[in-house]
């Protein structure tokens, strides 16, 4: 092996002892990796790592790498004096959890020490734990954090540290990206480049690192990976990251070692019922990799429905549409049924009493977010005036069921729940709720359908305005809630029911006669499912039968193929009034 094969591969191994610097008259960072894919692959062998593995990972690129921006723990600790450790403990309490992206016993070594700490990944932490902060009785009178300045100095540093980054770089965007402010196309992109850039997308199960590190790495890679499909979702932008190019393996409990303090006795008392009786390694573990599963069926719907190809597709297949599309929902509503059938019984929901555990809120919501994005799709491909009335009922009361549920589940929120922590994308998963219940109205066929929903959005947007006072982020719901309503207001006049039953034909040999539709549709109007349980969605399962397919107007376009949520309902407006 020649001087410079050895030097690469000690520094591949995850050395910090020779620095990436050292090769730097060797060849240009731009042309390396091009360059070592021509290498044998014999070569990689020999020296007992794979050559994507070479590619993407040196000693510079790993958990060692130091920070190259200036941060300094003075500095961020000056503007939040003397809250720093109430804040840690907040952070830990409130959002650690949910999002286990810290070894939180190293890091509670290292700040108790002053030593190891990455100065931008601490401010993260204090700027995202801002929010649970409340001084205790006799503090008041002290000067609070300066949140607008810990703010713009994280950000700027972690802009300055995106150049080299380096695993506690990618922890601090991650953290950022908690807060919906800063949960952005562009942040997730740098993020995304920055996971790349430290090989995160690889397998690294076999790689030459500890332990702790393959499993904060691929936790890092998947939280990286939920991000990145949320913030698609909410900001309408395609994603970064497509399976053929993610080699991350399934998370399992071996990989949240280290992710909770050692000496658990000695801890701050937990308010959030759940963790009394639930380990928070255990609970961080069932959160994490459940809310992993959940995306990646989103994923797949957002492939399947809402890129800019499948858009073009569903529009040129015209009088098939809705068949095209219910074959392509039906595995994934599967998916989805039996996600929440082997939910694990810590994060379930109880019918008699709410949600008992306040953070487990953020992974129903998203739930209910994802079962609407693929209900919208398929009620937006139904014409009320050619299509198959049966076909068109089945699929709307499946959709209306959905709707209830996720309706009734935002009703039994309290207080507990909404002071949790919840995703950036939470959100937006609000104000998608009333968008699809705003679809609903204003594709009903009659007075009284569109009665009812917008019965059920006036009593949304109750609950919500009451809900406020304990989430402030339900704001950007009501608002949205509020202007969509405003485009929906002056909607032609609907036929009553049985004045619509007076015109149409409903008797069809291949299904169901008109009285059963009638049955259906009048017992439907009063039926409320609650948000726990599981309903309505295996209707098209058994539709082939029954399905004579009719011209359907064109699906609009974006300029991703993705629509937000306010777009959902507008667009649903604009078509009706054509």
């Amino acid at each position: 092996m020649t001087e410079y094969q050895r030097r690469l591969s000690v520094n591949a191994n995850g050395s910090s002892e020779i620095p990436l610097s050292n090769l730097g008259n060797t060849m240009s960072p731009e042309i390396r990796p091009l360059f070592l894919n021509f290498l044998p692959q014999g070569w990689a062998i020999n020296s007992q790592i794979g050559s994507s593995r070479i590619q993407l990972f040196s000693g510079e690129g790993g958990s060692h790498r130091q920070d190259v921006s200036a941060l300094s723990l003075e500095a961020v600790e000056n503007l939040v004096t003397p809250f720093g450790p109430a804040l840690l403990e907040k952070y830990f309490r409130h959002l650690h959890p949910t999002f286990p992206i810290i070894m939180e016993d190293s890091f509670r070594s290292s700040y108790k020490e002053r030593n190891g700490i990455s100065a931008l990944l601490l401010g993260a932490m204090y700027l995202v734990a801002l929010k649970w902060l409340e001084p205790e009785s006799g503090v008041q009178t002290l000067r609070p954090p300066d949140a607008v300045g810990l703010e713009a100095l994280v950000c700027r540093n972690l802009n300055e540290s995106l150049s080299g980054p380096s695993l506690a770089t990618v922890q601090a965007g991650l953290l950022l990206s908690q807060k919906s402010s800063l949960f952005t196309p562009r942040l997730m992109a740098q993020l995304v480049t920055a996971g790349f850039d430290l090989g995160l997308h690889q397998d690294c199960s076999r790689w030459q690192i500890q332990c702790w590190e393959k499993g904060l790495r691929k936790r890092l890679a998947w939280a990286i990976y939920m991000q990145d499909k949320w913030c698609a979702l909410v900001h309408s932008r395609p994603s970064h990251i497509f399976a053929s190019n993610w080699a991350v393996k399934d998370l399992t409990i071996d990989d949240f070692e280290n992710t909770t303090r050692l000496a658990a006795s000695t801890a701050s008392p937990v308010s959030i019922p759940t963790l009394l009786s639930l380990s928070s390694h255990k609970f961080g573990y069932l959160f994490f990799r459940q809310f992993v599963k959940l995306t990646r069926i989103l994923s797949d719907i957002i492939e399947s429905f809402y890129t800019l190809e499948a858009t073009q597709q569903l529009s040129a297949s015209h009088e098939n549409r809705t068949h095209i599309i219910l074959s392509k929902a039906k595995p994934l509503q599967i998916q989805l049924k039996d996600w929440f059938i082997q939910l694990p019984a810590e994060l379930k929901v109880d019918a008699d009493c709410g949600v008992e555990a306040g953070p487990s809120g953020g992974i129903h919501l998203a739930y209910f977010a994802t079962e609407i994005m693929l209900h919208r799709c398929i009620v937006r491909s139904l014409s009320p005036e050619t299509a198959d009335q049966y076909l068109t009922h089945i699929c709307r009361s499946a959709a209306k069921t959905r709707l209830i549920s996720a309706l009734d589940f935002v009703n039994r929120l309290r207080p507990i729940h909404l002071r949790a922590s919840w995703p950036a994308a939470a959100m937006s998963n609000f104000a998608l709720i009333g968008a699809f219940g705003i679809l609903l109205q204003t594709t009903a066929p009659t007075q009284e359908e569109e009665e009812f929903y917008r019965a059920r959005l006036r009593e949304y947007r109750w609950t919500l305005s009451v809900s406020r006072k304990d989430a402030d982020f339900l704001d950007f719901a009501i608002d949205t809630l509020g202007e969509v309503t405003k485009l929906v207001r002056n909607q032609p006049q609907k036929p009553a029911f049985q004045e619509l039953m007076n015109h149409s034909f409903l008797y069809r040999p291949d299904c169901h006669s008109g009285s059963r539709l009638r049955e259906q549709s009048m017992a439907s109007s009063h039926t409320s499912q609650q948000g726990d349980a599981y309903n309505g969605s295996d209707k098209y399962e058994n539709l082939a039968g029954c399905t004579r397919m009719h011209p359907r107007s064109s699906l609009p376009n974006t300029k991703s193929g993705l629509m937000s949520p306010a777009a959902s309902a507008s667009s649903a407006s604009t078509s009706r009034r054509r």
